[in-house]
């Protein structure tokens, strides 16, 4: 367990935090500490190093610039706090640092503390991104537990200026640590722990006499993530939920909290809605009715290495697989070193935070490209044909090819007929469920993804449609024969696919006819259906080798989803971002024990069908309840375990309203 890890004189326990008797500012830092308390790489990539080359130059060009006298002059001077005010009357030069975070601000400015307060990590106290700022002796580390200042350890330090601005203290321990020195705290402007990593800086730098550095230092780190806003303008309005999740609870973080910031410096939002959920706090747990508050533009996961299992855990979690921006992949994972690299939010930490952040959020929402026109010869019109290439396309295409079941599917839903067509995925012949519907004497140019180029290019066609076809060579030969489109990129839904098809044959108007027919359909059949809305369901591929259950992510799910059932909590072998599990074995039969089972085959004969049949007739398969019930049916698996489309998800309603009524 994670939780292992946690040292019992860290400043809580994993058990101690998600205790219902502590305080509320206790579970505020203990939630604090789950970010970013967890083993640390001591790798630091190269470009941070020159980074921490560059602020030391920084430093000591300050330094040489503003000589001693003149820093002598800064004093004395008065901080103003939460708790009053401190006055130094001269620079400090035995400085203790108390707080969870300040001793990178002192370290930044050219301090090395005496003493450093002991979080997590090396046992010096030392992150490893201050590490290479440390001068001459190493801080004492000084072990005390969230509440439990040992004063007698740090009066025998003998310092000049205690720096507790970001330890959280109560006005109690303020009192006791001002007998022994001068001690400034956060100010009243902000919750505990909330004061922006900015203005502790300011404070520290003005209390030790380096004001003019503290602002260098702020500027260039506010420089990086201005660079990285003008960079990347399509961040700027997107909201973002700054989640975790423990103990099986959702929840996030505000703008309030050193993660909330973070992102709002690269111009997303925290919405108010989230604000006023976490009230006076800077977090917030969510009740499973509210998660959905969640469900923003991006959701960026800050305690991935705290969730045994990691993603893939978190992604076979039902309530948070049916989100929207986890269905879209809009949803940012970090390693370890980032997570506490964010929730650390110092001068030192916060350029190796952009460093891992940055590439994966500008691959969740790509630099938007101004739109690319060419000229086009009469009848013809600029399209993308891909997400980098535009070209031109019959403004009213004649002679369609499709290559993948799923644009099939979408040209019949739209009343038009195709030339040619290639075999179902995983099948010998034209999908299965489209039989009925597919008419006579269109030709088969091959299999899913590998058309005959010779046969397409015998049929003369002006259009030829690819989803998600990705070899480039591939798609050379076939733009040598016609225009390609490429309807389909990662993480769309199959509403996203069925418009961009129906864009490309200039048939809008008639998708979103389709479109708001199907949503007729599912409100009439969740009325049909009341009495079953929210229970669970499993849909498995059967092949040679076992069932295959269907992650979340597939289209059949997301059409179950929209009707009002719900996936199982976990699903066993299954790896995220992959549209089913590995083949499950008969002792693991168990998963499919829910309230309603759909299981099929791609292939209408051969070894997987034959597997299937022999399992049904298992005893071990016919002990499951869900067998016993008569809530177990098979299915056509080229209908509901392939890509999909608009004609599929009707079918797919039509087979469960038939299933859940049959065995009423």
């Amino acid at each position: 367990m994670q939780s292992a890890r946690f040292s019992l004189n860290s400043p809580c326990g994993l058990q101690r935090c998600v205790s219902r008797t502590i305080t509320c500012q206790e579970k505020a830092l203990c939630l604090f500490n789950l970010s970013i308390l967890d083993s640390i790489s001591l790798g630091v990539s190269l470009m941070y190093k020159r980074f921490s080359l560059f602020m030391l130059v920084v430093v000591g060009v300050l330094l040489a610039v503003v000589p001693a006298a003149a820093q002598e002059s800064a004093f004395p001077v008065t901080i103003e706090h939460q708790y009053g005010s401190t006055t130094i009357t001269e620079a400090p030069q035995r400085v203790v640092s108390i707080g969870y975070t300040e001793q990178d601000m002192l370290l930044a400015l050219g301090i090395t503390p005496v003493a450093v307060r002991y979080w997590y990590g090396d046992e010096d106290g030392i992150l490893p991104w201050a590490e290479d700022y440390v001068v001459g002796d190493a801080p004492v580390a000084l072990n005390m537990p969230y509440g439990s200042l040992n004063y007698e350890a740090i009066l025998a330090l003998q310092p000049d200026l205690i720096s507790a601005v970001t330890a959280g203290i109560t006005q109690e321990e303020y009192e006791l640590l001002s007998q022994i020195a001068p001690t400034i705290t956060q100010t009243s402007d902000y919750i505990n722990f909330g004061m922006p990593w900015q203005e502790v800086t300011r404070m520290i730098g003005t209390a030790v006499g380096k004001s003019a550095e503290a602002e260098a230092i702020v500027a260039e780190i506010e420089g990086l993530f201005a660079e990285a806003r003008a960079n990347n303008p399509q961040f700027e309005g997107k909201s973002v939920a700054v989640s975790y999740y423990y103990n099986n609870t959702y929840g996030f973080y505000t703008s309030q909290d050193s993660r909330g910031r973070f992102f709002t410096e690269l111009g997303f939002v925290v919405p108010e809605e989230l604000v006023e959920t976490a009230g006076e706090l800077f977090y917030a747990d969510l009740s499973a009715e509210r998660i959905d508050l969640l469900d923003q533009d991006l959701i960026a996961v800050i305690n991935l290495q705290f969730i045994e299992g990691g993603r893939e855990t978190l992604e076979a979690e039902p309530l948070f697989s049916e989100l929207t921006a986890v269905q879209e992949g809009r949803v940012l994972y970090l390693d370890a070193q980032a997570e506490n690299a964010i929730g650390f939010s110092s001068p030192l930490s916060l350029a190796f935070a952009l460093e891992a952040a940055l590439p994966q959020l500008e691959a969740i929402f790509p630099p938007e490209v101004e739109a690319v026109t060419v000229t086009c010869e009469a009848g013809f019109r600029s399209f993308p044909l891909t997400a980098e290439t535009t070209g031109c396309i019959p403004e009213n295409p004649e002679r369609i090819v499709t290559v993948t079941d799923s644009d099939l599917d979408a040209v019949l839903a739209l009343g038009v007929t195709p030339v040619g067509i290639t075999n179902g995925r995983g099948q010998l012949t034209p999908p299965r469920y489209l039989t009925d519907v597919l008419p006579e004497g269109v030709t088969v140019v091959g299999n899913f993804f590998t058309p005959d180029l010779e046969l397409v290019l015998g049929l003369e066609p002006d259009l030829i449609l690819a989803a998600g076809l990705s070899d480039p060579a591939v798609l050379e030969q076939l733009n040598a024969i016609a225009p390609t489109v490429d309807t389909y990129s990662a993480g769309w839904d199959w509403q996203t696919h069925f418009r961009t098809v129906a864009d490309a044959l200039n048939m809008t108007a008639q998708a979103d006819e389709f479109l708001a027919g199907y949503e007729e359909r599912i409100a009439s059949l969740q009325t049909t259906l009341a009495d079953h809305l929210g229970e669970e369901f499993i849909v498995a591929r059967w092949s040679a080798e076992g069932p295959q259950v269907m992650a979340p992510i597939t289209f059949v799910s997301a059409v179950l989803f929209d009707l009002g059932l719900t996936s199982p909590p976990e699903i066993p072998e299954l790896q995220a971002g992959h549209a089913h599990s590995a083949p499950l074995s008969l002792e693991t039969l168990g998963v499919i024990d829910v309230d309603w089972a759909f299981v099929g085959t791609l292939q209408a004969e051969g070894d997987a069908v034959n597997a299937l049949t022999e399992v049904l007739e298992n005893p071990l398969f016919q002990a499951l309840d869900v067998v016993q019930n008569e809530h177990l049916f098979v299915i056509d698996g080229s209908l509901w375990t392939s890509s999909g489309g608009p004609l599929a998800t009707l079918l797919v309603l039509d087979d469960v309203e038939a299933a859940i009524l049959e065995s009423e």
